[in-house]
């Protein structure tokens, strides 16, 4: 009987040993580390590029590998209004939108800006708002502006001039991101401009700066602020950036940034610059 209670003992133990290692290995499945899908953040802009957050790196997805996530659900935004979550599909390096009821698919028409947020990292979209510049900011714009040698009449051809208030570096206080520019200007302009930057205490920290040389007003991209979104467990916010162009014929590019060791970083643009 002895022996037979030691051979029950070892039993006990292996078995408590196989469900212990079955425990860890999906443990270690369903958190990524043997999956292939591994927890990431979704971030799709416009139909146009994906942003993906994964192992604390930030990526541009090739548009090769957007149907791994198929049929995955997303929140989508649209002009700043979340509309709900939606089943998205690729096969061609374009998304489509499906809403699910019933076990049927029906086919959903993205309008307007639109971001897309989705993964097992959650996302959160932040609404900001545009403000009218004031007298001071203005004094401020211009100080910038002269820096970079554009004269003050080029500087007061404004196409665009806004800023957005918002803690974009979580030291407890608002910064001003300005978007000024006089790109598609109506009149021939020889410095053509576009910059985002950031007004912290009188410093200027810049994201985003372009000065085109000789009439480029209509061939130069506009740059400007198109969503804040913040990734699950980051400190701070990612700012997303598009630049447009004039001609409908040009791939209009994304930028994402974020305040890293006292500066605004380029995490990922769309296009080599």
């Amino acid at each position: 009987m002895k022996e037979r209670s030691e051979n029950e003992k070892v039993a006990i133990v292996i078995i408590a040993v196989m469900v212990l290692i079955v425990f860890v290995v999906l443990v270690l499945y369903f958190t990524g580390v043997l999956s292939k899908n591994k927890p990431s953040a979704n971030i799709i802009v416009d139909n146009a590029v994906f942003f993906k957050y994964e192992g604390k790196k930030w990526n541009l997805v090739n548009k090769k590998e957007y149907s791994d996530i198929n049929w995955s659900k997303v929140t989508v935004y649209e002009e700043g209004e979340n509309i709900g979550k939606l089943s998205i599909f690729s096969n061609d390096g374009k998304w489509y939108l499906f809403e699910e009821k019933g076990g049927e698919r029906t086919p959903v028409k993205a309008v307007g800006d639109s971001i897309y947020t989705g993964g097992r990292i959650g996302t959160k979209f932040i609404k900001f708002e545009k403000e009218e510049v004031n007298r001071d900011d203005i004094k401020y714009i211009h100080k910038v502006l002269d820096y970079y040698k554009i004269s003050r009449d080029e500087q007061n051809k404004y196409t665009y001039r806004y800023k957005v208030s918002y803690d974009f570096d979580n030291d407890g206080k608002k910064e001003d991101l300005f978007v000024v520019s006089n790109m598609f200007s109506d009149e021939e302009i020889e410095n053509s401009y576009s910059f985002i930057f950031i007004n912290n205490d009188g410093k200027t920290k810049m994201i985003y700066n372009k000065v085109y040389k000789g009439n480029m007003n209509m061939g130069g991209c506009y740059s400007y602020l198109y969503g804040l979104i913040q990734v699950e467990k980051s400190e701070v916010p990612q700012i997303v950036t598009k630049c447009s162009y004039y001609s409908v014929s040009l791939e209009n590019e994304y930028g994402l940034y974020q305040f890293s060791r006292n500066n605004y970083e380029m995490l990922l643009y769309s296009k080599e610059i």
